[in-house]
């Protein structure tokens, strides 16, 4: 069988997947640790000094705690037991033996030990940092000339502060597709009846049949030859 290479032309339709990737904005709250260190007047006895005034900074801190994963390694143990065998000699007391010529023969002796395995593996975890941020805020006091401000003792409180945070996910869609490409394939050749039509001699013979010629010549132009 006789086979003839040709190209066609596919045409295959299928549905693509668009992925894109959105943020939605979304408020938390979270827990903020706020320390101060406030300043303090110390005077001396009698209190008659001129009132003064200046600016003063404190020193105020904020603490943030600050989440994030982790991927650490974490031993993963157990205990299973092992074979452990020795060879040892034994020996033969109820062969007969020239005195000082004990036979021995060797014997292997195994015993079963608890061991500890342990394989690493990787473990998802959240851990949680605390991020400290302290800056200098300017304050307006007035206190006696005999007076001076020292820094009193730190002051700390928990507040919950709301802020907004870009949640982002993933959006995706179907889109129809049409994908054309050019394949070789093999078709069966066929024989096809065909009429066709030569010129043959049947029952060929010889004929003798006579010819005319004419043939034209100026009797003046046979004179010359006489």
């Amino acid at each position: 069988m006789k086979f003839l290479r040709t190209t066609v032309l596919l045409l295959k339709k299928s549905l693509r997947k668009n992925k894109w990737k959105e943020a939605d904005v979304q408020p938390h709250t979270e827990k903020v640790k706020k320390c101060h260190t406030p300043f303090e007047k110390k005077c001396g006895p009698g209190h008659r000094g001129k009132e003064i005034c200046k600016t003063i900074y404190e020193n105020v801190c904020e603490t943030k705690y600050e989440k994030y994963d982790l991927d650490e390694d974490k031993p993963v143990c157990k205990v299973i037991e092992e074979e452990r065998c020795k060879t040892k000699d034994v020996e033969l007391l109820h062969i007969p033996h020239h005195p000082g010529d004990r036979p021995y023969a060797k014997k292997e002796v195994c015993e079963k030990w608890p061991v500890k395995k342990c394989d690493i593996e990787k473990v998802h975890s959240k851990k949680i940092h605390p991020k400290t941020d302290c800056k200098k805020v300017p304050r307006k006091v007035c206190h006696p000339t005999d007076c001076e401000m020292v820094p009193g003792k730190e002051i700390c409180y928990e507040d919950e502060v709301t802020k907004l945070q870009a949640v982002p996910h993933e959006e995706c869609d179907l889109e129809p597709h049409k994908d054309c490409k050019t394949e070789s394939t093999l078709k069966n050749c066929i024989k096809v009846p065909k009429e066709i039509c030569v010129d043959t001699k049947k029952n060929p013979r010889h004929i003798v049949k006579p010819i005319i010629k004419n043939w034209c010549y100026d009797p003046n132009e046979l004179k010359k030859f006489d």
